[in-house]
């Protein structure tokens, strides 16, 4: 490995001591920081070992230049490593990702008399947050719920209220307290709050207990429509603690940690269990991960995590981490309480585990599928301005023809939405008007009934209409729409050269193959065709069936259905004689003969 004169001189200076070290390239900026126990050691093995992983070559490869802080301790090098990372963010970093898809509960105490609000900022560091919560209806319904038990603020009014300016109406229906009326005053709501946040913690008992002293407070002083307020309380949420079934069987407060490599980010979901009980999920998400194992990065996420979160006495991980004393000692020391890392041991830890792997695994097909809807979004926006439309075609339907010389004519009518099937809507047509080919006047036929449909039901109009064919079908579904004066996009999709026509006077527009607002037309006119041949062929087996059994005197649908279910064909029936067709059920001597001498005169 050659090794430039400057890194050289600089390995060679090294020192034993514990430190940070940052590597830097060509250009002067810092793309890796990591941390030592000795310094020399540790960096020497990046440029001596020849067995190198990839990642690691191509990082020392762009390396041009070191520097190094020697430190104290070992936990003051694991510490500043963390903070220059947050700081200079290099590129070969693991670096926790801003995901602003999750929802917190923000409890406001940076206003007078805080609420509980649904929010994706995290920002004001007056107020207490929550989460993140993957399903914001789940965080929904918290807030609710928490506001119906401490009957919280939640309306927008300044406080005091103006002169003749009356209450809320959260209020007039007892879902407030009434701070507004100074029914209470701020020391009491400031209570009610504090409670609100010991129950978000999952502490149950405490909040009980601090209501049941107000409780006693009240019937001491005669206010007993209070104190039977505070009693309802106590109830509500002692019928909402006696609901929780996820627990384990040491009511000890634990943390337990789960991560999964999806793409090139790491997602790590925390269990919070308090006194026992699981209160809450956390979600946090890592970029940048091609150069970690889990190792690392459920170690990243301890140091970020419980930089500004409480540590339980003891956190389960889902593997043993290294420098796994080191960590335990500075949450120890930060908290002052013996704080203890360790991988699941007992059943119920395994168990816990293995359930937050679960909720990792529909996290990462949710995120598969926004991800898919992204690119649908992208797509839809694209076609809209390559259509000259005035809003994206969020719906659209697409009309394709089947039929055999004329015969068995039908229409398909297949509907997207969000450039994604949406088969609820998919409809079929049996052709009235024509029993010879002309598939321009079907179509016709088939996009007429359907906006008269929708416009007699009062229905919005799609987006975008499509049809399979070229400027003749286009001409024919134009002059449908101009009939019910359907202000609606009409365009057609020729198969031949992908060629989307818009105007009949005007030349086609040609998009790139490559193009995923193509490849939308394209599969909705592929849908659309499937769809009118699987209809087509389901008639035409119809017709071939019900012609030849018709043929047989005196027998109903229901024989006909039992005798094709078991013999499949018409050829099958053909063949069978007398004693077989006996043994079909249902069918009595009379029937068999009937069936046998229809097919053998």
């Amino acid at each position: 490995m050659q090794i430039n004169t400057k890194i050289k001189t600089i390995l060679s200076n090294l020192t034993n001591k514990p430190g940070v070290y940052l590597m830097k390239d060509i250009n002067n900026e810092i793309i890796y920081i990591g941390k030592a126990k000795s310094l020399k050691k540790r960096v020497s093995t990046y440029f001596q070992k020849k067995d190198n992983d990839l990642k690691t070559k191509i990082l020392v490869k762009n390396i041009t230049d070191l520097e190094y802080i020697i430190t104290n301790s070992e936990i003051e090098a694991l510490l500043l490593e963390e903070n220059l990372i947050k700081k200079y963010k290099p590129k070969y970093n693991i670096q926790l990702k801003d995901d602003k898809r999750y929802p917190y509960i923000s409890v406001t105490l940076s206003e007078k008399y805080p609420r509980l609000l649904l929010t994706r900022k995290v920002g004001n560091k007056k107020n207490r947050y929550f989460g993140p919560f993957t399903d914001s209806k789940a965080a929904k319904n918290n807030i609710e719920l928490i506001n119906k038990i401490f009957k919280l603020k939640t309306c927008n009014k300044k406080l005091p209220l103006k002169n003749n300016e009356r209450p809320c109406l959260n209020y007039q229906i007892k879902k407030c307290n009434g701070v507004c009326t100074k029914k209470i005053n701020s020391k009491e709501y400031n209570k009610q709050i504090n409670n609100a946040i010991l129950f978000l913690e999952g502490k149950i008992n405490p909040v009980i207990k601090n209501l049941q002293e107000k409780m006693k407070d009240y019937s001491k002083t005669e206010e007993y429509e209070k104190a039977a307020e505070i009693r309802d309380i106590i109830f509500d949420i002692q019928k909402i603690s006696q609901k929780q079934n996820v627990s384990i069987p040491i009511a000890i407060n634990q943390d337990f940690i789960a991560t999964s490599i999806f793409n090139s980010e790491a997602i790590v979901v925390l269990f919070e269990y308090r006194e026992g009980l699981l209160i809450g999920r956390k979600i946090s998400n890592f970029n940048n991960i091609n150069w970690y194992d889990k190792n690392d990065i459920i170690k990243k996420f301890i140091l970020e995590y419980y930089s500004y979160n409480k540590s339980p006495n003891k956190i389960i991980t889902q593997i043993t981490i290294s420098d796994k004393e080191i960590i335990e000692n500075y949450l120890t020391d930060k908290y002052s309480k013996k704080v203890t890392i360790s991988r699941p041991i007992s059943q119920s830890e395994k168990s816990i585990i293995n359930m937050i792997q679960k909720n990792i695994d529909v996290i990462i097909s949710d995120r598969k599928y926004q991800d898919v809807h992204s690119d649908k979004q992208i797509a839809i926006t694209n076609l809209q301005k390559i259509l000259n439309m005035e809003k994206p075609p969020i719906k659209i339907i697409c009309f394709d023809i089947s039929n055999t010389q004329g015969t068995n004519s039908v229409a398909s009518m297949v509907s997207f939405f969000n450039g994604i099937p949406d088969k609820n809507n998919y409809r079929k047509f049996k052709i009235r008007g024509y029993d010879s080919p002309n598939d321009p006047g079907m179509i016709h036929e088939a996009v007429s009934r359907r906006i008269q449909y929708l416009l007699n039901e009062n229905i919005e109009l799609p987006d975008l209409i499509v049809i399979d064919g070229g400027i003749t079908q286009l001409g024919r579904a134009k002059e449908a729409a101009r009939n019910f004066d359907a202000d609606v996009k009409i365009i057609s999709l020729a198969k031949k050269r992908e060629e989307i026509f818009y105007d009949v006077k005007k030349p086609p527009i040609i998009v790139d193959n490559d193009s995923p607002s193509l490849h939308i037309l394209q599969n909705l006119r592929d849908e659309s065709h499937r769809f009118a041949i699987t209809y087509h062929r389901k008639l035409r087996k119809k017709e071939l069936f019900s012609s030849e059994l018709d043929k047989i005197p005196d027998i109903g649908e229901k024989t006909k259905k039992k005798i094709l279910k078991k013999l499949k064909s018409i050829d099958n029936i053909k063949n069978c004689s007398i004693d077989e067709l006996c043994k079909i059920d249902g069918i009595g001597s009379k029937t068999a003969e009937k069936i046998y001498y229809t097919f053998n005169k």
